[in-house]
């Protein structure tokens, strides 16, 4: 069987876009099928295209979330490959959490790109990592916890902010985290999924 593996390219810049897709070209095996410039557009493109494996962003027009908030999504309906790229080697982990199967920092070679691609479109599919029981440590980090305490307390961002000694927006950056990381639409409802999951005493 010589099937190409296909590849989606998602990255809210022309120029990586074009930079990863002139390296895919120069190969026999690989097929670029499509391009997305919006982390939502990659979950539909996803469905559409079904390819093998997606490179994707995880830095979305300066929001740190966008990345690792698609990737659950999409690993939660597709068994695409998805190899995380980012320029920042903090937002990796959250990544992994998320399902990403690898993760590369954009100095990668060439060589460590096309590898990486093909290493993953020839692996088995594996349970998602979110299926798996995670400690409080391992979902949240430790400053997001000392967040979600004073939530339970019913602090606002500002009240939370002084005590922590952090700017409100950053305060209200850590709220959305949480939100996100325990799927929860609003503050009340993510102290109650807290609370059953153990990460509030």
């Amino acid at each position: 069987m010589n099937r190409k593996i296909k590849v989606l390219l998602a990255d809210d810049t022309l120029i990586a876009r074009e930079g990863w897709k002139r390296i895919l070209e120069t190969t026999n095996d690989i097929e670029v099928v499509g391009e997305s410039k919006k982390a939502t557009e990659t979950i539909r493109k996803v469905k559409e295209l079904e390819p093998d494996v997606l490179l994707m962003d995880l830095k979305w027009f300066g929001d740190e979330t966008a990345g690792w908030a698609t990737i659950r999504e999409i690993k939660q309906g597709s068994r695409v490959k998805v190899i995380a790229v980012t320029a920042f080697e903090n937002l990796i982990r959250d990544a992994r959490l998320a399902g990403a199967d690898s993760a590369l920092l954009k100095t990668f070679t060439r060589e460590e790109l096309l590898d990486e691609i093909r290493e993953q479109a020839s692996r088995p599919d594996k349970t998602s990592s979110l299926q798996v029981p995670l400690s409080a440590h391992e979902i949240l980090t430790d400053r997001e916890l000392q967040v979600l305490q004073h939530m339970e307390a019913g602090r606002r961002d500002k009240e939370i902010a002084q005590i922590l000694h952090i700017a409100p927006t950053t305060a209200k950056n850590h709220v959305k985290n949480i939100l996100a990381k325990l799927n929860a639409e609003n503050r009340t409802q993510a102290v109650s999924i807290a609370r059953e999951r153990g990460l509030l005493r």
